[in-house]
């Protein structure tokens, strides 16, 4: 009988868990209007190339997730890394990757929109194209000159393109659009 309640209650905690993090991605969606997704290790490592960082950069990450890109930018290239995130759940996986691989990112808890980008070396985003008109002004207002952005998916209106990668060269999808500020 022990074992009944026992095994009911891992059954319930692991319900509520579940439930309570689709809960979470859920409200962040709503929140940010930008779902979390998770980029695998390989897309990771493939725009890390791209993007051929440099000792010291400081690379700033919007709508970071679980801060993993940054946290491997940061370990793999010397970069200082910071991140924007405002789903919930994403940036508390954000900060349990940051204490468990004992990294240096830092990641905070607030609209992008409101930050101050200007000491940005290089940005790099993947976020709804209903996003990227303010987000072109915003850049054209606080970005310095010489600051790549890089974005995933998705161009940026009015500017010109420095040029596009692609991240899966066999079937020419996962576009990455490449951008320099004058």
């Amino acid at each position: 009988m022990l074992l009944i309640y026992f095994l009911s209650f891992i059954f319930l905690f692991a319900f509520l868990s579940i439930f309570f993090i689709y809960l979470f991605l859920i409200l962040g969606y709503i929140a940010t209007k930008v779902p979390f997704v998770s980029s695998s290790r390989k897309f990771v490592q493939k725009i890390l190339e791209i993007m051929a960082l440099k000792e010291n950069q400081v690379l700033v990450d919007l709508g970071c997730g679980d801060g993993l890109f940054l946290i491997e930018a940061e370990k793999k290239y010397r970069v200082k890394t910071i991140g924007y995130e405002l789903s919930l759940i994403a940036f508390i996986l954000s900060k349990i990757n940051i204490f468990l691989k004992r990294a240096k990112t830092k990641i905070y808890f607030k609209n992008f929109f409101q930050a101050n980008l200007s000491e940005a070396d290089i940005i790099f985003c993947y976020l709804w194209p209903s996003l990227m008109p303010k987000l072109s002004e915003k850049f054209k207002k606080e970005l310095k000159s010489g600051t790549k952005i890089f974005s995933l998916a998705f161009p940026m209106p009015n500017w010109p393109n420095e040029r596009i990668e692609y991240l899966d060269e066999k079937n020419k999808k996962w576009k990455i659009y490449i951008y320099q500020k004058e």
